[in-house]
């Protein structure tokens, strides 16, 4: 989650440093571009006036001597142009001509001055250029060029654009380490939580946020989810514990109203209805006795702890270990059973009482209500959602639209099932801890014939 948040920030601080880097940029460029054009306007400056004192006095010797001078110093050459547009010093390289150049040139002749240079970036290798006229007003008589080369000026540029960069950088990356920590100490305690939460929503009641790191507002938060799970937890706990007690007192006077009811057989022997009375109240309590010991059984399971995705095992070895139960319940009620081999290296979320327990209860169903021949057994690998099942069919007489939607309800049975043993509370539990783990319990109709349940469960570790 620090990692998420960090990324997020990315794009903001990017646009941040590109900001304030462009703005940067261009005034290191303007700048120095602007001061190499002012030192030379000022030597531009200096010439002018010198040019005028020469062509005033008519000896030009010194003002050979100042430009070629300057121009082996600074490796700059400098002309001097006449109204005539002749050079009155040549500098033995050739004016440049180009529509700038005689623009510039054109507008100090008419006495005006350049004040400003463009700025010199460093890709451009084209030189600086300085027009200065010579005189004031209407009293040009010529006109000073410089021409200042530029390599100085882009490596300047270079090497501050670097220190600016630099000195940019390091307090973003101080920021970023700072934040590194920060987001650390504020989001381990929503981590934490999340981890909780679904650690409780997989059945695992007895886990509590910690609440002595973070912000004093998600400490709150911690302490406030710990009292709502400590609350559902008693509540639960006071319903199995009642559902228990009342199977548990229960049991004992049934199993003695059994015992009398049996004990009228031999009263009852010679008269046809009372024998038949004495059969159905037997049956009824010893149907009453399977009920409560559903319900117990029913009572022991959802108080299991949830099996944890580190002490999951392959799905391999939950078919390795119940299928000789699941064969041995499938040959006493004259079924096959098919069982297909699953991946080794896959694991699903056990859900309380282990997934041997859900899949037995399933096959015992099938061989016990089916009515087939044929119980298969597969598995199915990870789909997208990262869950795997793993699929219970018979080839039997199945049920329609409306019992499988019914199915799932305690205590429901089929029409055609009432005189078989049982009570209705197998397929309604393996529903309830299934989903306990965040899985499901899907029923089809098979094909040609019978029923298919299906499985599915979170592949372990995966949230």
């Amino acid at each position: 989650m620090r990692r998420r948040i960090v990324i997020a920030l990315l794009p903001l601080l990017a646009l941040l440093v590109v900001g304030v880097g462009i703005s940067y940029t261009v005034i290191v460029s303007e700048r120095s571009t602007q001061r190499v054009f002012i030192d030379r306007s000022g030597d531009a400056v200096r010439f002018a006036t010198l040019a005028e004192a020469a062509l005033l006095s008519g000896d030009t010797s010194r003002l050979h001597a100042e430009l070629d001078a300057y121009q082996e110093l600074y490796s700059s050459p400098v002309w001097v142009i006449g109204l005539d547009g002749s050079l009155l010093h040549d500098p033995g390289v050739p004016l440049p001509r180009d529509e700038a150049v005689d623009d510039h040139v054109q507008r100090a002749f008419a006495g005006s001055r350049i004040g400003e240079a463009r700025t010199v970036w460093p890709w451009m290798p084209a030189p600086l250029r300085v027009v200065e006229p010579v005189g004031r007003d209407s009293q040009v008589t010529a006109v000073v060029v410089i021409e200042a080369p530029t390599e100085v000026l882009r490596e300047t540029t270079i090497r501050q654009w670097g220190i600016g960069a630099v000195l940019l950088l390091l307090p973003v990356a101080a920021l970023m380490a700072a934040l590194w920590p920060l987001s650390r100490w504020i989001l381990r305690p929503v981590h934490d939580l999340e981890r909780i939460a679904a650690d409780v929503r997989g059945g695992e009641l007895g886990a509590r946020a910690a609440v002595a790191h973070g912000p004093p507002e998600l400490r709150g938060l911690a302490s406030s989810f710990n009292a709502t799970v400590d609350t559902v937890q008693r509540t639960l706990e006071r319903q199995r514990m009642f559902v228990a007690d009342a199977a548990h007192q229960l049991r004992n006077p049934l199993a003695s109203l059994r015992l009398s009811v049996e004990n009228l057989r031999p009263w009852a022997a010679k008269d046809p209805e009372a024998r038949e009375a004495v059969e159905e109240a037997v049956d009824g309590a010893e149907q009453m006795s399977q009920m409560f010991e559903a319900m117990l059984a029913a009572t022991a399971t959802a108080s299991q702890e949830r099996v944890s995705d580190s002490e999951a095992w392959t799905l391999a070895r939950v078919f390795e270990t119940g299928r000789p139960r699941w064969e041995q319940v499938a040959a006493e009620h004259g079924l096959v059973l098919e069982v297909a081999d699953p991946d080794p290296e896959l694991v699903l979320r056990q859900p309380p009482g282990g997934l041997v327990a859900v899949v037995g209860e399933l096959v015992e169903n099938a061989a016990r209500l089916s009515g087939g021949t044929t119980i298969t057994v597969s598995p199915l690998g990870p789909d997208a959602e990262d869950r795997g099942a793993v699929v219970v069919a018979d080839d039997g007489t199945g049920l329609t639209a409306e019992e499988r939607e019914a199915a799932r309800g305690r205590f429901w049975r089929a029409q055609r099932h009432q005189n078989v043993r049982g009570t209705g509370l197998g397929l309604a539990i393996i529903h309830d801890v299934v989903e306990d783990v965040g899985g499901e319990v899907l029923l089809g109709a098979n094909t040609p014939s019978g029923l298919r349940v299906t499985v599915r469960l979170p592949v372990a570790g995966t949230g």
